[in-house]
């Protein structure tokens, strides 16, 4: 059997959900920051609001004062963690953040597969006529993808809620992959492939963990290690694989699409010092 006729084997879903009225890329370096164009935005009430620049700040910026808003709420109400319906409410978060990755990562991948055996690697890799994107359905998915991370924002959120500390990492995470994913989402970029494909895979195996561990706290599982390191590993992956767009210029990728690009690469830097100083400090050994 041939990989065209695999993969036509295969039903892949491509969702109707553009972040632009006219299919064009919302983003320029100057629409960032000077005039950004609100009249294409799309008809989507949920996409056009997210794409905004001053709502996604907005957000951000909420999400960063939430842990002394919760803490706050907390002490005023006497939440209690050990409440059985909170604790269902945080299993089956886990368990449909588990499904909803698993969906994006079946979806996505032969998007980009099929691509690549009709296309080719650069034109997959660079996208200039947009076809990835566009017709391929790319960018349908990397449009969920991103605004999913608002809803990981509950993350979080549970913890506080727990009575347990937030770390930085997790701040950090959370904050700059929303603010990267905006900006390649504007920007229409190709590269985004590499966030969708490999950290739908990642997140499809750690919110499985989480669920485990939510619904049978004592369970070990010795394979958590593991999965540490292949959060550290597909950042790595990540960046070696989409360093070229950089060098490449505007041959292969637009200036405002590169831009968020090396906001990804120095985010995705920080992350991997972050990881590495918890999986060393988690798991060293007696």
């Amino acid at each position: 059997m041939t990989s065209s006729a695999l993969l036509r084997l295969l039903h892949i879903w491509r969702p109707e959900l553009p972040e632009s009225s006219d299919g064009r890329p919302l983003a320029t370096v100057v629409s960032h920051f000077v005039h950004f164009p609100y009249d294409r935005l799309p008809s989507n009430t949920l996409v056009a609001v997210l794409m905004r620049p001053e709502v996604v700040l907005g957000l951000v910026i909420v999400y960063l004062m939430s842990k002394k808003i919760l803490k706050l709420a907390m002490k005023v109400t006497g939440f209690s963690a050990e409440n059985s319906a909170f604790q269902f409410f945080i299993a089956a978060h886990n368990l449909g953040l588990a499904v909803f990755s698993g969906v994006c990562a079946y979806n996505s991948w032969p998007i980009v597969i099929q691509h690549l055996a009709t296309r080719g690697l650069i034109a997959t890799y660079c996208d200039t006529d947009g076809s990835l994107w566009g017709e391929g359905g790319l960018g349908a998915w990397a449009t969920v993808f991103y605004i999913s991370k608002y809803y990981e924002f509950v993350d979080t959120w549970i913890l506080v809620l727990k009575g347990k500390e937030a770390s930085f990492l997790q701040v950090y995470h959370h904050t700059g992959i929303v603010l990267a994913m905006y900006g390649g989402v504007a920007s229409q970029s190709a590269w985004l492939l590499f966030v969708v494909l490999l950290n739908s895979v990642i997140h499809t195996l750690m919110y499985v963990y989480f669920f485990i561990k939510t619904i049978s706290p004592n369970t070990e599982i010795k394979a958590a290690r593991y999965l540490t390191m292949a959060q550290i590993g597909q950042f790595f992956t990540g960046i070696g694989c989409s360093v070229g767009v950089l060098f490449m210029g505007n041959r292969c990728d637009t200036q405002s699409s590169r831009a968020s690009l090396l906001f990804l690469h120095i985010y995705g830097f920080g992350l991997i010092a972050l990881f590495r100083a918890f999986a060393k400090k988690k798991y060293k050994k007696n």
